[in-house]
């Protein structure tokens, strides 16, 4: 069973939550290279594309988004943040493990109240999609993850 809540699919939420938004203009075709102008906007507005979002659902999902930014960027400080006094203490040698622990689980707890608020911010975008777009969108979310799989595999950090 696929787990509900991996990288790709956080990916895809912030990619939904993004397609809300107006689309980023493309640089002037002048000083535009191969690659430029292909940011989170050109992503999110191909998305919003393939998903044929209405305006009243973009609307909807940068509601959605604007609601939950605050909270997402104060949980994703907080992971920092507890992830940096992690790394702290296992670079100097006299921390102990009894020390170290409560460190963990900070950096574990921080992790996963982000994980839960970037949920329930997922679950609100679902509710504005239609059961068409939402099986859509599992089909995106799944050849996501299947090129996410094979470049990580490619690079030797495969499962």
């Amino acid at each position: 069973m696929k787990r509900l809540l991996g990288p790709s699919l956080l990916l895809l939420l912030g990619t939904l939550s993004l397609a809300a938004q107006a689309p980023v203009p493309p640089p002037p075709p002048a000083q535009a290279g191969p690659h430029e102008g292909m940011g989170r906007g050109h992503r999110a507005e191909r998305l919003a594309r393939s998903l044929n979002l209405s305006e009243a659902q973009k609307a909807s999902i940068k509601a959605i988004r604007d609601k939950h930014k605050a909270e997402l960027a104060q949980d994703r400080d907080a992971v920092q943040s507890a992830r940096s006094a992690l790394r702290t203490a296992m670079k100097d040698s006299a921390t102990t493990p009894a020390q170290l622990r409560p460190l963990f689980d900070k950096a574990a707890a921080a992790r996963f109240d982000l994980i839960m608020a970037q949920r329930a911010t997922h679950q609100e975008v679902l509710a504005v999609l239609s059961p068409e777009q939402r099986e859509k969108a599992a089909e995106l979310r799944g050849r996501m993850e299947g090129r996410l799989l094979g470049r990580m595999e490619a690079l030797g950090r495969g499962r």
